[in-house]
């Protein structure tokens, strides 16, 4: 027994001195928050003021020396993130993740992102090109420490040094995910299948042109294989921004209000970052890799974005030769490009490819198969040079006024976003920002275009005093919500697949009722979980769980507003009925597409040969199919709470790592969390059936009252500021974020609440 004891102290003796020693280890990664630090590059001297959330507050005598010092905070906390980004726009995650990666590598390659973000470094502006080169500095400065983040501990990688195509590659690649296909491939498959009449049935009826128009462009695909298809992987949009003019505010001023939705990450999209230098003065948001604040406000101007939806990307069915070497034009056969990839593999031999692109742009596998003499080329407004998004960014921040900041917002050309604007003046507008293609002869890209003819091209892009823009509206606000902006006067075609508008309406209800509005009810807002879908087809659940015998719950329901509430039944009663409905709808005949606006139109029109369920004798409506999908939500189940079903996740690429994922927090959530895909607090899910997780919603949000910028103002992230999830800053914004809370990031560093000071010298 004395042996077995001895044993057994020396055992834990051992794991306590291991533990230690990895925990050592893994502290090694976690740089220090205050301190003394040398940086290659710098002038002067900078001092960073950390506040208790470890927002850094950069104050430089030259503009040169806070870009450099914001390459090397950025790599500093978010190195791992800043990295991941890059070899996802480079398609190299093959060299970080092995053979797992390899097909994912080879279709982002097909994309050309490393291209386009070269081809853009001539088009960018003197002050453009020194910011950047600046940054880059400080990023490799930081490198040259030799500290290496926890994640490239555990995957044995050594990040390379940054070059100044590798910022322009984020944003790049933020445009790929912000960008609109319109569903042309899926259109373009039902009309294969069912006939082009069909497939116009499943456009909103909102499309801003005529059917006419889109029937004429409107391509089946013939798919051969029984219909055999690729899943296409579509983006997510949601995003709020409203500014209100002062006569509608408590403070006379106005008050500006964004709150952009994207996929929630660990860490976040997003780094908050206060600038103090000579020229360079505004607090805001920061995308890591990128080296200029993105959404922010300065002592005179504020401004934010959402997702324009431009139908910014065509696709162009080209005709190859039997060898495909060459392709069918409308002046007859051009040479096929040839594009040897070589994708490096972690732990395995290199994987060479040769990929094709044509003058249309490069030939992608994703979407439809079609016949072996036909492949799909991608249009995308990106793949023009001429953009120099860096420097509309640096103009936002440098605007004295709207008229300044009007010349700064013509230079903003992908992605297409809507900006709304505020000013210490009093002025509130709206630009468009972006590079809008007009298509030959007026049509609309609703399917792909064949590329042998010299129909559907485009011919150029809209001017930036061609796009929708106004200033100072009478009624005293300016919202969007991912919703057309314009009214049927606009003369241009921009987009046919908008968001489908209950967010923007609820808006606009909350702003009228608002007349005196402030941060607080500005802030409420934003956290407003009212869906105006379930609103407006409350009376078909009602009817629907009574015809199912649940009396005493369709009596609930009858009496429910709405509120997608996290600790209420009612919420999940509706959205488990509404997907089953969905199912229902589109499973016969279109089981791989269910356009929701489609569906919504539907059922506030009340009918639709959709709901018919073609495999049956009988003919279904309306009332039919949603009786059978109350069915199959609440048979066998018991009434639970709306956050029981429906959790926020906010997942990191190695959170999946057995246990050691776990043990290192990678992960945050789940969360519980009130909201839907309708609501004003967007919390998306696509998926069918319960649970409904979600990683979707507000990245950020941002309010500011220029009654009082410093100190009725704030953002606030879901994560935290850290991208090091050993850090007590890892996550430290997440509870505020969940109960709507801000955080003030003063202009008036005077007013920053050190708790850490970290001194840069050259």
């Amino acid at each position: 027994m004395t042996r077995f004891l001895r044993a057994l102290a020396v055992l834990g003796v051992v794991l306590i001195t291991l533990f230690g020693v990895a925990r050592l280890w893994l502290d090694a990664s976690l740089p220090p928050l205050g301190g003394r630090e040398r940086v290659a590059g710098l002038a002067d001297s900078v001092i960073v003021l950390r506040d208790s959330l470890a927002i850094p507050h950069v104050i430089a005598v030259r503009d040169s020396d806070f870009f450099v010092a914001l390459g090397y905070l950025h790599a500093r906390d978010r190195m791992w993130q800043m990295d991941l980004l890059r070899h996802t726009a480079e398609g190299r995650l093959s060299e970080l993740f092995g053979e797992r990666a390899v097909d994912l590598d080879l279709d982002l390659r097909e994309l050309e992102m490393g291209r386009i973000a070269a081809a853009r470094i001539d088009k960018l502006g003197r002050e453009s090109l020194g910011a950047a080169r600046a940054y880059a500095r400080g990023v490799n400065a930081w490198l040259a420490v030799g500290r290496r983040a926890l994640e490239f501990r555990l995957l044995g990688h050594t990040p390379e040094p940054w070059r100044l195509e590798h910022s322009l590659e984020i944003g790049v690649l933020q445009a790929w995910d912000l960008r609109n296909t319109g569903d042309e491939l899926e259109l373009a498959e039902v009309a294969a299948r069912l006939g082009p009449e069909r497939a116009l049935e499943l456009l909103p009826s909102s499309t801003p042109v005529p059917l006419s128009a889109i029937a004429s462009s409107l391509v089946p695909l013939s798919l051969p294989g029984g219909g055999e298809r690729w899943a296409v992987p579509h983006p997510s949009f949601a995003s709020n921004s409203w500014v209100i003019a002062g006569h509608r505010t408590a403070s006379g001023k106005p008050i500006l209000a964004n709150d952009t939705h994207l996929t929630l990450r660990a860490p976040s999209i997003w780094y908050l970052v206060g600038a103090h230098a000579p020229g360079y003065h505004v607090v805001g948001a920061t995308i890591p890799g990128a080296p200029v604040v993105v959404l922010g406000h300065t002592t005179r101007v504020a401004w934010g974005f959402t997702n324009a939806m431009v139908d910014d990307v065509d696709y162009v069915i080209e005709e190859l030769s039997a060898d495909s070497a060459r392709y069918r034009t409308a002046r007859g056969w051009s040479a096929v490009e040839a594009v040897v990839e070589t994708v490096t593999v972690k732990g395995a031999e290199s994987v060479v490819r040769t990929r094709r692109r044509t003058a249309h742009g490069p030939l992608v596998s994703s979407g439809p198969r079609l016949d072996s003499n036909r492949a799909l080329a991608l249009r995308w407004t990106a793949q023009d040079p001429g953009s120099d998004e860096v420097g509309a960014l640096l103009g936002f921040a440098r605007a004295s006024d709207w008229r300044t900041f009007r010349t700064a917002v013509a230079l903003f050309r992908t992605p297409e976003q809507n900006v709304v604007y505020a000013d210490s003046s009093g002025h509130i507008a709206y630009w468009l920002a972006g590079r809008v293609p007009v298509r030959e002869g007026g049509v609309v890209g609703a399917t792909p275009a064949p590329g042998w003819l010299d129909v559907r091209h485009w011919m150029r892009f809209l001017e930036p005093a061609e796009l929708p823009h106004f200033l100072d509206p009478a009624k005293g606000w300016i919202a969007t919500g991912n919703n057309r902006v314009v009214d049927a006067t606009y003369p241009h075609f921009l987009s046919r697949h908008y968001d489908l508008g209950y967010r923007a309406e609820r808006i606009e209800e909350m702003l009228r009722e608002d007349t005196s509005a402030t941060i607080a009810s500005v802030s409420r807002h934003q956290m407003d979980v009212v869906d105006g879908f379930a609103r407006a087809n409350r009376s078909l659940l009602v009817k629907s769980v009574r015809d199912f015998g649940r009396v005493d719950l369709a009596d609930r329901l009858r009496g429910w507003d709405g509120v997608m509430a996290a600790d209420a039944v009612e919420p999940a009663v509706y959205w488990s009925w509404y997907r089953e409905l969905q199912r229902l709808t589109f499973e016969d005949e279109s089981p791989d597409y269910r356009p929701a606006s489609a569906l919504h139109q539907w059922m506030q029109r009340g009918e639709s040969r959709w709901f018919d369920d073609v495999r049956t004798p009988e003919h279904e409506t309306l009332d039919t199919m949603a009786r059978r999908a109350i069915s199959q939500a609440l048979t066998g189940r018991r009434a639970v709470a709306w956050a029981d079903v429906h959790q926020t996740v906010m997942d990191h690429p190695l959170a999946a790592i057995p246990v050691l994922g776990r043990l290192l927090g990678f992960r945050i959530g789940p969360l519980r969390k009130g909201g839907s895909n309708y609501t004003v607090n967007n919390s998306s899910s696509s998926r069918r059936r319960s649970p409904f997780t979600s990683d979707y919603g507000p990245s950020l949000r941002h309010v500011v009252d220029f009654g009082d910028p410093d100190g009725a103002s704030g953002f606030i992230l879901p994560t935290g500021e850290s991208g090091h999830p050993l850090s007590r800053h890892y996550r430290d914004q997440t509870g505020p974020w969940l109960r709507g809370e801000l955080w003030v990031l003063p202009l008036n560093v005077r007013r920053v609440i050190a708790v850490d000071t970290l001194v840069l010298t050259p």
